[in-house]
């Protein structure tokens, strides 16, 4: 093994400080959040609280596969959307056809995930460019399906993975905790993972390892696309109906969680515990801005404030670290 290989093969050393960071601020937010309003502490506002954060959190840890990997994806916000609608209308209210409706729509997001992962890697187009053209593409084929009109044959007990509590905590809670898990295990405890940190690192020295970078870059839209199915599932379910706008503003939701939990935006640092805060402090504004009785038209201020935050904080890092 030459020295380049040597140095890819190297488990990935994240961002410990932008990940502490998070915490710490996401920390600061609550103590805030209780001392402006009373009922932020309230039992059942942190329940909200999780049953809100569990589906960004899914979607936010696939995003951050791609991010880590050197890219993006801005379709994780349709395909929500259009699981909801597919989920709900096939469905139908019929308990025997719970498990076919998720089968096929875990398949819709592998296909997706595939189209996105293969274009990028094998053909070379830009992330940015051909996620937007797929969100662009899925949406119109949600609008399609549903000639625009919301689908409501969710089943009762589907909606218990939402609506439901093991322990006094939300269901959806545990669906995350364990999205996060096998995240955590595949990014960290796997060659496969290891190739998504160095691609974002160095993509041309990983491709000289001798690594088959593009399968690993395409797993990484699939992976996003599956976590996004599995979110969209949460959504429909905290819901209760199927919607073609659903989806919309996870996209970005997403994309914020990860660099506000430290996750570099060109890829090779971050850590999947810091995009875990970077989702609970969004949502933590969001329920403030309810909170507090303000407009709900702020939250559309808030996300964009947040955003840029997030752009200025790992931009303040990189330099540093220069």
């Amino acid at each position: 093994m030459n020295a380049t290989a040597a140095r890819v093969a190297r488990a990935p050393k994240p961002d410990l400080t932008g990940a502490a960071a998070s915490w710490l601020v996401l920390f600061t937010l609550a103590v805030v959040a209780s001392i402006l309003s009373s009922d932020f502490l309230d039992k059942q506002n942190l329940l909200n609280i999780g049953r809100q954060a569990a589906p960004l959190a899914v979607v936010s840890l696939g995003q951050t596969i791609v991010i880590l990997g050197g890219g993006i994806d801005v379709s994780v916000g349709a395909v929500m959307s259009l699981t909801t609608v597919v989920v709900s209308t096939e469905m139908n209210g019929d308990p025997a056809m719970v498990i076919p409706a998720v089968l096929l729509v875990l398949a819709l997001g592998a296909a997706i995930g595939l189209v996105n992962g293969f274009l990028i890697s094998r053909v070379g187009t830009d992330p940015f460019v051909t996620t937007l053209a797929a969100m662009l593409i899925i949406s119109g084929a949600a609008l399609v399906y549903t000639q625009g009109s919301p689908t409501n044959g969710l089943t009762p007990g589907f909606r218990q993975i939402s609506e439901g509590e093991v322990l006094g905590i939300p269901a959806s809670v545990f669906f995350a905790a364990g999205a996060f898990a096998f995240c955590w295990f595949i990014l960290r405890r796997t060659v496969w993972g290891r190739t998504v940190y160095a691609l974002g690192g160095n993509m041309r020295a990983t491709f000289l390892s001798g690594r088959r970078t593009a399968l690993v870059q395409a797993g990484a839209y699939v992976a996003s696309s599956l976590f996004a199915v599995l979110a969209g599932l949460l959504l429909a379910a905290r819901i209760g109906t199927g919607a073609v706008s659903a989806g919309t503003g996870f996209e970005l939701e997403s994309i914020a969680a990860a660099l506000i939990g430290g996750t570099a935006f060109g890829g090779g640092r971050g850590r999947i515990s810091g995009t875990i805060a970077g989702v609970l402090i969004l949502i933590v504004l969001f329920n403030l801005v309810n909170l507090l009785g303000l407009p709900s038209q702020l939250q559309q201020i808030v996300r964009g404030a947040v955003i840029v935050l997030g752009v200025a904080l790992y931009s303040r890092r990189a330099v540093a670290g220069s």
